[in-house]
């Protein structure tokens, strides 16, 4: 049997044994959680970072900047705190007429001419009547 009481609480008869242990089991388990909740670190139910112990300590980021260079000249630079990405484009030759000849390296006007078979024969044919050999 059980009695309303103000405010819609329901005071429950001890004598009705199913319902009682029923509501005990969940009384204790509802104590349980609400020891586990005390025991709870601040933190935990304040979402707050101050709230933390054993913080680590977050190196500050110095402004420190990488040059990208080509021989020697800078082709481009990224900072530490800089907030976007950087691209940095290198242009390397694909083709040798791009390239500079300094050592006089010899180019296909330059190729010395040889003589061929043909012109071999007739310079040997030449050389055998002026010497009547």
């Amino acid at each position: 049997m059980s009695t309303t009481l103000p405010n819609g609480l329901i005071a429950i008869d001890e004598g009705n044994t199913a319902w009682y242990s029923d509501i005990t089991a969940n009384w204790n388990l509802l104590d349980q959680k609400v020891g586990t909740v005390n025991a709870l670190k601040p933190v935990a139910t304040s979402g707050d970072y101050n709230d933390l112990t054993n913080k680590p300590t977050i190196p500050a980021v110095n402004d420190g900047t990488l040059t990208i260079a080509v021989n020697g000249t800078a082709a481009g630079a990224f900072s530490a705190n800089q907030a976007g990405n950087t691209t940095v484009n290198i242009t390397v030759p694909t083709r040798t007429s791009q390239l500079t000849n300094d050592s006089d390296f010899i180019t296909s006007d330059a190729v010395p001419r040889f003589a061929t078979d043909g012109e071999i024969d007739a310079l040997a044919t030449d050389f055998n009547t002026l010497w009547g050999a």
